[in-house]
């Protein structure tokens, strides 16, 4: 709790990444019945309670949810945070499924999951932090600063966070296999050459047979 109400109170408008819509919500059927949310888009204000609504929602249909499953560029770093806060309370595993990526304050997200699972064919990558017009001022910079003491909370070696301190917000450090095994990360897929990360969203694929059947919304016709 202290590390949070370090950051909040310096985020005031700054965020990690060039949020634009907040993120859509999805639930995804999995094996057994159990669920996956599926979290997609800019992380904005609104997203951590909408995420805790629906998986109230499908506690209350009588099924389990099994993982949240990310693909965002960042967002709000505050909201980000509370995000984390909520899957570390819920014990709940973190995904990035192949043809997806996870920056900036989704990283946070990310490195909160109970079980962290990423494709090798997916981005993930951290930056510092930057304000609402992309500037880098005193704030941000103590923004980052707390960013970063949230990571190492969260078992994130000090050679990534001393990236994420060190790369400026209109760039992106992109974490190999290698950095992502070094935070527990449990690699899936084959491991191929991916191709280079890009910002422009692709849909998230199944991840693990066992954790992802086929994709089915419950808002699809």
């Amino acid at each position: 709790m202290y590390l949070r109400r370090s950051l909040l109170g310096v985020l005031g408008a700054v965020v990690a990444g060039h949020a634009v819509a907040a993120a859509e919500l999805t639930n995804v059927t999995a094996e057994d019945n159990a669920a996956i949310i599926a979290l997609s888009g800019d992380i904005e204000e609104g997203d951590a309670d909408g995420t805790e609504t629906l998986i109230k929602a499908v506690n209350d249909d009588g099924r389990l949810v099994t993982a949240i499953r990310l693909d965002s560029p960042g967002g709000s770093l505050a909201e980000g945070i509370k995000l984390a806060e909520l899957i570390r309370r819920a014990k709940l595993p973190t995904v990035v499924a192949a043809g997806s990526r996870c920056a900036s304050a989704c990283f946070i997200v990310f490195a909160a999951g109970i079980e962290k699972f990423a494709s090798h064919a997916a981005a993930i990558g951290v930056h510092g932090v930057s304000d609402r017009y992309g500037h880098q001022t005193a704030q941000t910079e103590a923004a980052t600063l707390s960013m970063a003491r949230i990571a190492s909370a969260f078992g994130v070696p000090q050679r990534i966070v001393g990236r994420m301190i060190t790369t400026r917000p209109d760039d992106i450090a992109w974490l190999s296999p290698e950095d992502l095994r070094s935070m527990g990360a449990i690699m899936t897929d084959r491991a191929e050459p991916p191709a280079l990360p890009v910002l422009a969203g692709k849909p998230a694929g199944p991840i693990r047979r066992w954790l992802v059947r086929a994709p089915h919304s419950a808002d699809d016709p």
